[in-house]
């Protein structure tokens, strides 16, 4: 999957410059607000119940973008942009695999805990998607594609609290954690990729409302990585505005 989507990046931004000069071009300047999350799929049955869910209250996407109309209908675009993604998580978790440093005792502990779990995360992305583009009507347009996004400021984060933890097993030795903290930041994948779709409602000449679903392929962290039990993916919707102008 890796591979395809690589191949299929490269292919067709290489489509984009090396288009016919004497088509029109369309530059575009977004701005939104990222909400959603990074998620196990499906959700893994350690997690209990899900206490409270909290979108980081400062989370833009900030991109221009450049699309190359081959007819009046189609087009090829590409975006470079700047998301922060991130959220906070309130849970109860059962018989967890992770790895956790108990308040007072510098020697992280590993193994199951069960118990209350919050997680902070807070992500700065360099996005670059490139997608087809279809203009239904003068109004409406739809963009599908492919992204990859470059990790340049990780945070993961969080506490345990209430619990226990059962070393190395879910029958080791048991040791009641009143409260610990972990700290995954520089554990994650400094890559990540997946696809997008966007679509646009243009309400006058050169404003548009745009709304997009990123949704990503690639996990937060490793496959060796085992303070965390199971995979993550990034799961976004941006909603915000466009500004564009066309030359031909």
């Amino acid at each position: 999957m890796k591979r395809i989507i690589v191949l299929i990046f490269i292919g067709l931004h290489l489509f984009l410059l090396g288009s016919n000069a004497q088509e029109a071009w369309e530059y575009k300047i977004l701005g939104g607000y990222n909400l959603g999350g990074s998620s196990p799929l499906p959700l893994p049955a350690e997690i209990r119940a899900i206490e409270q869910y909290s979108p980081k209250a400062f989370a833009p996407h900030i991109a221009v973008e450049v699309t190359r109309w081959l007819n009046e209908k189609w087009g090829i675009s590409a975006q470079i942009a700047l998301d922060s993604k991130g959220f906070t998580v309130r849970d109860q978790v059962k018989s967890l695999y992770t790895e956790i440093r108990i308040d007072g005792n510098p020697d992280p502990q590993t193994g199951n805990f069960t118990g209350k779990n919050t997680t902070e995360i807070r992500n700065s992305y360099f996005t670059v998607p490139v997608m087809a583009t279809y203009r239904g009507s003068e109004h409406w347009l739809t963009q599908l594609g492919i992204y990859t996004a470059y990790l340049y400021h990780p945070h993961f984060s969080g506490t345990a609290s209430d619990g226990y933890i059962r070393r190395e097993s879910p029958i080791g030795e048991k040791i009641d954690v009143p409260h610990a903290s972990f700290d995954f930041s520089k554990e994650q994948n400094r890559f990540d990729y997946g696809f997008v779709l966007a679509e646009e409602w243009r309400f006058c000449k050169k404003f548009a409302l745009r709304g997009e679903i990123n949704w990503g392929v690639r996990s937060l962290f490793p496959a060796d990585f085992t303070g965390m039990a199971f995979n993550m993916y990034n799961i976004y919707g941006m909603i915000g505005v466009s500004y564009s102008v066309t030359v031909k």
